[in-house]
């Protein structure tokens, strides 16, 4: 887009880069710093304890998950805060034998409707507080958001928690952990020298029972590759078995036929730990080719694979991963965090990520209020409060090398490329154009319908952008439509700001509804099905506080 402006001559050349420069890129780069350090410090972790004895049942444990994901992602990056609580409430699941379906998705619809409370939750919210400076007020203040955010929040997240009851309980067996419920496996397992002479198809197909049969796909004998075979096939020592399964189920068969895991792992690896990790969309094997090879290099080995949805007939090394994947891999414990890190994994074991640097450490934590106190007293400006407390995590060690790890750096670029294209837009006069447009179309009509109208479209348009371009073509079009129609510019600009942040309706909304498909073993319907009530409640519920506080 802003290639195509300077080619068109809307965007001079000296102009170009001046996305660069402007205090929203820069603010929402060091939340990003500051959120991933939060999550490193081990403090949201250590504030689960109090509420230990409330999470021995499905609603407690729904509760205090979502309240929690809310509160974080109020303060820090949202998909950093479910990621940071997401390992730990699979691991509450299997020891409380609740099905991960009614826990998982709350918390992700959580992480998005806490984002609406203050100013630094999600970037939309950042955006727009600069662009009110262009309609002459002065930005909005940290918690100027709150008083229809706060509200909306905690209204949401009770919804979604009643509703999520009414999804299918994908719950566990007794003896299976629930964190292998995730979905049926892909496994490769070898025929070893001393396996029994007598093994067929059918013996490996009849382990388990009812649906966690086990389902041969294919064999592989000296690269002949034999698919669909018959039960009656004997299988031979050196022959390579695609299954289909439960992981446990894959575990008696390889105790009770003397099979073995038909990986590449170096011996150094064969007694490492098996770890579940989730594939995000900022992974760098997603349609790789070379998956088996780049995780070889790092030290690890890539056991089975997990896709939500449909079937997996490959095998796995022509797989080609995509977001959402669950993948099992054996490695030396050591070795998870810096491989999560460097592939952009999310590890679901029992001990989370977030306890690598210390149990427990307040400074990330300090640091994030000191910026907050400082920019909601008009010391400094937020950016400058922001980069003073990345600069005093830096120099105190907290960051160790991460920095650049932690910036999501395809918004930034979004953000620093879109803001001269949305001011050439603006320049253009087309924002006043369509403005006019909704304006004539809803001249006559009461306030809360205009509101409702910039609520709505901002929804409707969120899904197919990312939410911070959202803001930055639809906050200059309500805006002047509030100019055109009477109705506030902060009510119009609010409105924009909760309808770029409400994507409940799909897995591929938004990340946070990604991170939980594969693990929750939500089919795509499921998002509708909660998703479509609360977006109702987004739209009337909303209209109505934005119209009562800023109309």
């Amino acid at each position: 887009m802003l290639a195509a402006c300077l080619v068109l001559g809307l965007v001079s050349a000296d102009q170009a880069f001046t996305g660069f420069a402007d205090p929203v890129v820069m603010t929402v780069a060091a939340v990003m710093i500051v959120s991933a350090a939060i999550s490193r410090s081990g403090m949201l972790a250590h504030a689960l304890r109090p509420f230990r004895r409330w999470m021995r049942a499905e609603m407690g444990i729904a509760i205090v998950y979502s309240a929690l994901c809310g509160v974080a992602s109020a303060f820090m990056n949202n998909v950093g805060a479910l990621a940071l609580l997401l390992p730990a409430a699979l691991a509450t699941c299997r020891s409380a034998k609740v099905s991960p379906s009614r826990i998982l998705m709350p918390m992700a619809f959580s992480s998005l409707l806490g984002g609406l409370v203050t100013l630094i939750g999600t970037p939309p919210n950042v955006i727009l507080a600069e662009l009110r400076n262009d309609f002459g007020k002065p930005a909005f203040g940290m918690f100027d958001f709150a008083y229809v955010g706060l509200p909306l929040a905690l209204s949401g997240i009770v919804l979604t928690i009643l509703l999520v009851r009414f999804l299918p309980s994908h719950a566990a067996s007794e003896g299976e952990p629930l964190k292998f419920r995730i979905a049926d496996y892909l496994f490769e397992l070898r025929v070893p020298e001393n396996a029994s002479r007598s093994l067929t198809v059918e013996t490996l197909a009849a382990i388990g029972t009812g649906e966690d049969r086990l389902a041969v796909h294919a064999i592989d004998r000296g690269g002949v590759l034999v698919t669909a075979p018959r039960l009656s096939r004997p299988l031979l020592v050196g022959d390579v078995i695609q299954v289909e399964g439960r992981a446990p189920v894959v575990e008696t068969a390889l105790e009770r036929l003397g099979l073995e895991l038909a990986t590449d792992a170096e011996d150094d690896l064969l007694e490492g730990s098996f770890v579940e990790c989730v594939v995000t969309d900022r992974s760098s094997l997603i349609e790789n080719a070379e998956v088996t090879s780049l995780l070889g290099h790092a030290g690890a080995s890539l056991v089975a694979i997990s896709r939500r949805g449909k079937n997996i007939a490959n095998g796995l090394s022509a797989m080609r991963l995509q977001a959402g994947d669950v993948v099992l891999l054996q490695m030396a414990p050591e070795r998870t965090t810096n491989l999560a890190q460097e592939f952009d994994l999310l590890p679901l074991a029992v001990r989370p990520l977030n306890l690598r640097v210390v149990a427990k450490d307040w400074l990330p934590v300090a640091a994030l209020l000191g910026a907050i106190l400082a920019a909601s007293a008009g010391v400094v400006s937020l950016a400058v409060a922001l980069m003073l407390a990345v600069t005093a995590l830096g120099l105190s060690g907290r960051l160790r090398g991460a920095v650049y790890h932690d910036i999501d750096w395809p918004i930034i670029i979004l953000l620093a490329a879109l803001i001269p294209v949305a001011q050439a837009f603006a320049a253009s006069g087309a924002g006043e154009t369509i403005a006019g447009m909704i304006s004539a179309a809803g001249s006559g009509q009461p306030g809360w319908m205009m509101i409702g109208i910039a609520l709505g479209l901002t929804m409707a348009v969120t899904p197919f952008l990312n939410n911070a371009a959202a803001v930055l073509i639809m906050g200059p079009i309500a805006a002047q439509t509030g100019i055109d129609t009477g109705v506030p510019v902060d009510a119009m600009l609010m409105a924009v700001a909760i309808g770029a942040s409400c994507d409940f309706l799909t897995p591929i909304g938004h990340q946070s509804n990604t991170l939980v498909w594969g693990p929750g073993g939500y089919h795509f319907s499921d998002y509708a099905r909660v998703g479509t009530p609360l977006t109702l409640l987004v739209l009337v519920f909303g209209t109505f506080l934005i119209t009562s506080v800023w109309g």
